[in-house]
C-alpha cells in the first residue's frame, strides 16, 4: 500500500514539473498566457537595453508580465509578417478584454486584432510582440533582423526607441531565424 502510494505521488510530482516546464517554453499557449481582463495590457517601465555592448536603461513599454514590447517594421495588420515559426520566437501581446486598459504615461490607441485563434493587441495600427529570450527589465531583442524586419522596442509614447544599429539574429536572410 505505501509503495503504490508512493508511486502515485511520484508521478503526480512528474506531471506537474513537467507542466511547469512547459509553461516556461517558448511557444506554448502557457508561454503567450493572457492578462486579466480588468488589467492594464500596456504599462511604463524601467528596461535595459542591449545594444552592441552597451546595456543602458530607457522608459519602454511593457505587457502585463512587464516584459518589453516590440514592432516589427513593415508588419501590420493587413501585411503580417509575422506569422507561424516566428511567433515562437516573437510571442503576441494577447488580451481577453474586448477593450484593453493603458497604464499610466502610456500614449496611443490600443487595439486588438484578432486573428488565427488570438486576440493581439495593436498600438497605432501595429501588432505588438514580445522576445522569448527577454526577461523583466531587459531588452535583447533591440535592433534584430529578422522574418522580413527589423524588431524595435517601443517608448511610452508608442514610438520605436531611436535608432539602433541593426544586428541579424538566426538566419535572418531566409526570414526563418530569430
Amino acid at each position: 500500500m505505501f509503495r503504490s502510494r508512493l508511486t502515485v505521488t511520484g508521478a503526480a510530482l512528474a506531471a506537474a514539473l513537467g507542466a511547469a516546464f512547459a509553461a516556461a517554453a517558448p511557444g506554448t499557449a502557457a508561454a503567450r498566457a493572457r492578462p486579466a481582463s480588468g488589467a492594464a495590457v500596456l504599462k511604463v517601465a524601467v528596461v535595459k537595453v542591449a545594444i552592441r555592448s552597451t546595456n543602458r536603461p530607457h522608459r519602454l513599454l511593457v505587457d502585463a508580465r512587464g516584459l518589453p514590447v516590440y514592432m516589427l517594421t513593415g508588419d501590420s495588420i493587413s501585411h503580417p509578417l509575422c506569422r507561424g515559426n516566428c511567433l515562437t520566437y516573437w510571442p503576441a501581446v494577447t488580451t481577453t478584454s474586448k477593450h484593453p486598459l493603458l497604464g499610466k504615461g502610456v500614449s496611443g490607441k490600443v487595439g486588438v486584432w484578432h486573428h488565427n485563434k488570438i486576440s493581439q493587441v495593436t498600438l497605432d495600427g501595429h501588432p505588438l510582440y514580445t522576445f522569448a529570450q527577454d526577461s523583466r527589465g531587459a531588452a535583447l531583442g533591440e535592433g534584430l533582423k529578422s522574418f522580413g524586419g527589423v524588431w524595435r522596442v517601443l517608448t511610452a509614447t508608442g514610438t520605436p526607441m531611436a535608432k539602433s544599429s541593426s544586428r541579424s539574429g538566426g538566419k535572418s536572410s531566409t526570414g526563418a531565424g530569430w
